[in-house]
């Protein structure tokens, strides 16, 4: 690839718990292009990685309603030649990092020249429904990708690991899902999430697995100058891998004592920057993990001379 990936700039919402995950991700997404000062007119493809749905909403694409929370390119202009395409692409926790690849794919081969990646999660049924088992934060993030000035920034090699193969039958981990004929008109406000027993324990095994065969086909990778940057699926996850593979240090998304959902390394990195912890050239590995179990990382440089 004759070009680089970036980060052009990221946000995550600021709104109170009690607002739904389509308002946090225009929010999160709205914070993003104020930053980079960017128009919604700008983008070409708009990217949603959100899991849990206000109402449990599946159509419209909940990436056409933040689309038109954004006021994106909703009408088309006669003569302009621009609009903005969006859509849904739900792998959990690893889902951003699909979006990635997507996106490095579309802005390789000129189909775009910047892509929103927006993440939210939210109880579907709200804040008044919301059991206190229920493990996801409510919250929202972005990312605007770009194309970088030079070839040694940005992403690189992106390796997602395909489920792991457990027992035929067995949980996956964490199984989020709605059981219509149980819920009956209950359903739109309304979520199971199974979690395994052993989840914790898997989850931990399925990241260091994917990012130990990550680090052996990239031995470029200095983990002693590197910093990895996860989601929080579990307490102590970046912590206990950075330990285990040798980084100079690991950091996870904080989001109290709920997991972040979707919206996890987003999150992480985000909160990194502004502790102002992300100078230029610093050395980065992304690992998100989440059910399947699976796992998925990727090496990032940020822009700049060091």
């Amino acid at each position: 690839m004759n070009m680089s990936v970036i980060i052009e700039q990221s946000a995550i919402s600021a709104a109170p718990a009690t607002t739904g995950s389509i308002e946090h991700a225009v929010l999160a997404g709205r914070e993003c292009l104020e930053r980079a000062g960017i128009a919604p007119g700008d983008i070409d493809v708009l990217v949603n990685v959100g899991v849990y749905r206000d109402g449990n909403v599946v159509e419209p694409a909940n990436s056409a309603l933040i689309q038109l929370g954004l006021d994106m390119h909703l009408d088309y202009e006669a003569g302009s030649g621009r609009s903005t395409f969006s859509f849904d692409l739900r792998n959990g926790a690893c889902g951003v990092l699909n979006a990635v690849h997507a996106a490095t794919a579309l802005l390789a081969n000129g189909t775009a020249g910047r892509i929103l990646i927006v993440s939210s999660d939210a109880h579907p049924g709200g804040i008044a429904h919301e059991p206190n088992d229920f493990r996801y934060a409510t919250a929202g993030a972005a990312w605007l990708l770009s194309k970088g000035v030079d070839r040694e920034s940005g992403f690189g090699p992106l390796r997602i690991s395909p489920a792991r193969g457990r027992s035929a039958g067995a949980d996956p981990g964490i199984a989020g899902y709605l059981d219509l004929k149980a819920m009956g008109s209950a359903g739109q406000r309304t979520i199971t999430v199974d979690v395994a027993d052993d989840y914790d324990t898997v989850i931990v095994a399925t990241a260091a697995a994917t990012l130990r065969d990550y680090l052996a086909e990239q031995p470029e990778i200095v983990t002693g100058s590197a910093t990895l940057v996860t989601n929080n699926p579990v307490p102590e996850f970046a912590s206990g891998l950075a330990e285990e593979f040798g980084f100079a240090a690991g950091y996870q998304a904080m989001t109290g004592d709920r997991d972040a959902g979707s919206s996890g390394l987003a999150i992480a990195y985000h909160q990194l920057q502004e502790q102002g912890a992300l100078s230029p050239g610093a050395e980065l590995v992304f690992l998100t993990a989440g059910s399947g179990p699976m796992a998925g990382c990727v090496s990032y440089r940020v822009e700049g001379a060091v």
